[in-house]
Order: C-alpha cells, then structure tokens, then sequence
C-alpha cells in the first residue's frame, strides 16, 4: 500500500527543522529502500518519512496484511513533483552553479529578442542574493528552474528561427539549438516553452511521427482501418502519435514486455506465441522515446517488464523507464550469473569502451536494487558487456516461464496520510 498526502500541498515546501545536508540525500536518489532510510534516520525514520509523504515529498510503500491492516515500510519513493526539482535544488544546496549567473545568462539571451522583453523584466528583478527560483509572474507557469531555464531557452531559439524565415521548426531542430539535443527536453518544458510563446506546442513545432512496433493483444481502430497486434506476422508498427490521439485502442493483455533490440524483438514475436498471447511485447529501441513512455503510462498498471543487453545501457535503459513512469520497471533475463558466463562484445577500443562502462555502471549501482544491482556492480568491476541476442539458446525458450512471476504482483493500493496521522 502506498501512502500519500490526504490533500494539496505546496509545491517543493520541506518539512520544517530537515537539515541540508539530510535534504540532499533525499532529493539524491528517486528510491530508497526503508533499510537506508533507517539507517539515515535511526530512531526517527518513520516521523521524518511522515513529514516527507505529508508535504508531498515522497510515496511510502508499506506491507499490508490479509486484513489489509498496514505493515512495516518498504521503500519510498520520490513524487514526480520533487524529481523534477531534484537537479535545481541539488544544484543550489551544495553550491554547484551560481544563481546570478545562471539569471545573467538568460538576460543575455533574451536581450535581442522584443517578445520576451517582459519575461526579461521579471527575471532581472529577482533580487541579487536570491537562489535559483523562478520569477514572480512568469508566463512559464512553472517552479522549477530547470524547466524555466529550458523554456526560456528554446524561446530565444524559436524567435530567432521564426526571425529568419523558418516557417516550420521542428523539435528537435529546436532542442538541438536550445538544449544540445531532444533527448535532454521534458514534457514540464515543452509546456513551459509552449506558455512561454503563447502557442500549443504542437502549433510551435513539428515532430515527426514514429512507429511502435507491437505484438500481443492489443488492437486500434480508425474508422474503417484496422490493426490487430494479436495476428500481425511478425508485429504491427502503429503511429505513436495517433494510437492516442485518434480512433480507439483495446488492450488485452496482462503484462507489458519491452525488448531493446530489434533482432530481440523479432525472434520473440515469431518463436513464442504463447507468450504474445498475454503479454503485448514492445521494441524499446534503445532509451526510451517520449512516445514510448507516454504509450506505456497509457498501458499502466499492468505490470511492466524489460529484457535488455545485459551492461551499463542495459541496466540504465531499465532505470531511466522506471524514472520517467514513476513505477518499477522489473527486468527480465538479465541475471548476473548470465553475465559471467559470456561471451562479452568486441569493442573498437576496449580499455576506452570498458573503463566508461565500468563508470557509468558504478553510478548505476546506487540506484537500483535487486537482480540489476548485483549486475551493476558485477559491471562496474570489469565494464564488460553481452548482447540479449546470445541468450537465444538459455533464455529464449524460458522466457514465458520467467515472465509469468510478474502476472501475480499486487497492483499498488494508494492510501493517504493526513496532518493527524503518525503524530
């Protein structure tokens, strides 16, 4: 069961007599499993956790038992509200970017362009010793400084493109002037961007539609068009944009399988029918496209499980999913003793290659939990790297059998915390 605030909260307010330095260790990671929590807090643990549900910092999971009676914590788990602050407020409390820099920067910026010219008055009368915050009266509408910065940003950009005779901007010719590439730009600043200029985001900018490719039970109708992911050889590609915006979409299925690589994909939707029968597998394709998150919030709460390499990309492919949905993402065929065994990818320039993924799988470490963790920490230690497609012959023909424990997950309860609750 998780627990939640009983009602509105301000945005980013922490509990009165938190520290700083016990404020950065809450915003620094987006799970903490109930054991750290206790080991920060000691004695204090569940009175600062209330505190933190309450002002609605993070959700508390708790056991329940069969009367439904609440049981000892598990886990909490930082709102989308807070993590989406996260980055600004760490930034600001250990001292890493000087606030009036950041504002001059912006001055700067949106200087030359006469649109902005009353956004630029607002910002320029923060005062000098204020943190990073967002002007008073900011058509942005945010509080967050990240997706003020961002928008703002991709305002100048967009002007100046408009300037120069770009009738049609896309997005990601717009992130890649603005922010150094699409992949770093959030729906919190497209929509801060969009209230900026004054115009829908989809009006602003053109992105091109992509194709999910799908097997299972799901199917989209448009008016006398049909797509059956259930009987489609080998899969069915959908618009991304349209399966939600137009026609109807029916989903059958009790669980969602993405697979990152597409020769992956291709096998399991040819070789397994009986698992294509309750699951809808998924291409991920990598790090997930916006498209793909927002199709998988759409399929949610079955529960939602990935199969990928089994390295650093791997493993942060999984936990940037879990981020981005604000649920767990449970990984399949990815077992660290299927790592061991081998046989691990060529690299161009292996020392380069390993000691960057050794790195980035070090860091990993600190953020999931479980099976992927003791993967992480087996990587970190050699940076080493196998590919899903050799395990065709070990975890292709159990890949139903290893999925089906995921079909019996409870479904998380939500229960809310009041003022009065825990004092």
């Amino acid at each position: 069961m998780d627990l939640v605030p009983a009602g509105e909260v301000p945005l980013f307010s922490a509990p009165e007599g938190l520290s700083a330095s016990h404020l950065v260790w809450v915003l620094d990671s987006g799970r903490r499993e109930w054991v750290s929590v206790v080991k920060r807090f000691g004695a204090q643990a569940f009175e600062v956790t209330a505190d933190l549900v309450r002002c609605g910092a993070v959700v508390l999971r708790c056991e329940v038992d069969e009367l439904l009676h609440l049981g000892r914590p598990v886990r909490w788990t930082l709102t989308q509200a807070w993590q989406e602050q996260a980055e600004d407020r760490l930034a600001e409390l250990r001292g890493a970017r000087d606030p009036r820099r950041a504002r001059r920067e912006l001055l700067q910026l949106m200087e030359p362009v006469e649109q902005l010219a009353q956004e630029r008055q607002l910002l320029a009368a923060v005062p000098e010793g204020a943190g990073l915050v967002v002007p008073t009266g900011s058509r942005v509408q945010t509080a967050a400084w990240s997706v003020y910065e961002a928008a703002v940003r991709a305002a100048v950009q967009w002007w100046k493109l408009r300037g120069q005779g770009e009738k049609e901007v896309t997005l990601k010719q717009l992130a890649a002037h603005a922010l150094g590439g699409s992949k770093t730009w959030t729906a919190q600043q497209q929509v801060g961007f969009a209230n900026l200029i004054g115009v829908d985001f989809e009006g602003a900018v053109r992105e091109e539609d992509t194709d999910l490719r799908v097997k299972g039970p799901l199917s989209w109708h448009i008016g006398e068009v049909a797509a059956d992911a259930s009987v489609a050889q080998p899969w069915v590609g959908l618009p991304s944009q349209g399966i939600r915006v137009i026609g109807q979409a029916q989903c059958g299925a009790r669980g969602v399988l993405v697979i990152e690589n597409s020769d992956t994909f291709g096998a399991v939707c040819r070789r397994l029918p009986e698992l294509t029968a309750k699951w809808l597998c998924v291409w991920g394709a990598g790090y997930a496209r916006d498209q793909l998150v927002t199709f998988l919030q759409w399929l949610q709460p079955r529960p939602i499980v990935a199969w990928c390499d089994l390295d650093a990309d791997g493993i942060g492919i999984i936990h940037d999913l879990s981020r981005r949905l604000g649920t767990s993402v449970h990984a399949v065929g990815m077992d660290v003793d299927l790592w061991r065994d081998g046989p691990y990818r060529r690299r161009k320039n292996p020392e380069q290659d390993k000691a960057l993924d050794a790195e980035h799988a070090a860091d990993l470490a600190r953020h999931v939990t479980g099976p992927l963790r003791e993967l992480a920490l087996a990587v970190a230690e050699s940076g080493e790297s196998r590919e899903q497609e050799t395990l065709y012959l070990s975890v292709l023909p159990r890949l139903p059998e290893l999925l089906e424990p995921f079909l019996h997950l409870p479904v998380p309860e939500v229960a809310y915390l009041s003022q009065e609750q825990t004092r």
